[in-house]
């Protein structure tokens, strides 16, 4: 008798434990929006005697903390737990956009600041929406996004608005924050091509 109560008790110990050690907080993982490490050669073009700003970066506040949004229903955005942005969406795009610019040199000067220098445009970038969206069994990424060249006084000369959606194959957020970065390089440099063209002087 005395040795089925021990056993009783060693078995429910162990369920006890067991169940302790499944309880464990997950691990947060984080998640980058960085500039593409092998991104498509841009065509090769005389640099524009510009000087253009960068301006600050502005995103939705529902998509500018650090925590990953996905839209479950037409009105409804919840954010992963244990999944985040490793930088703020903010900096993250401003950090892409100057890396771009580096890499590519469409201007004559391009930065986030000017100290002595007074610029010919400024670039203004807007992110609407930046999330997973769930339709049904289906995921995909969302980049909604607004790109505006205006002289420094604010005079528009040139807008762009797209709103991206790419299927993912599994609810993978790797394959999310890839599919992001694509899109936005695909975006800004379709749009700088747009730009190019429409400034570049007559020959």
């Amino acid at each position: 008798m005395l040795t089925r109560k021990i056993i009783y008790i060693l078995m429910v110990t162990i369920l006890l434990m067991t169940g302790c050690r499944s309880n464990k907080p997950v691990a947060p993982r984080f998640f980058l929006i960085e500039y593409p490490s092998d991104p498509p050669e841009s065509d090769t073009m005389k640099v524009l005697p510009y000087v253009l700003e960068l301006a600050e970066v502005n995103i939705n506040p529902a998509y500018a903390s650090p925590q990953i949004a996905i839209r479950e229903g037409e009105q409804e955005l919840q954010y992963f737990a244990n999944n985040q942005w490793a930088v703020r969406p903010v900096q993250a795009f401003a950090g892409f956009m100057e890396q771009y610019f580096a890499d590519n040199r469409i201007f004559t000067q391009t930065q986030s600041r000017f100290w002595n220098v007074q610029p010919d445009y400024r670039l203004q970038t807007l992110i609407h929406n930046l999330e997973v969206v769930r339709d049904r069994r289906d995921f995909y990424a969302r980049v909604h996004l607004e790109f505006r060249l205006e002289t420094p006084d604010g005079e528009r000369v040139e807008r762009y608005v797209t709103d991206n959606r790419r299927l993912l194959e599994s609810r993978d957020l790797n394959l999310f924050t890839i599919a992001v970065n694509n899109m936005f390089f695909e975006e800004l440099n379709y749009f700088m091509g747009k730009i190019y063209f429409g400034l570049s002087p007559a020959e």
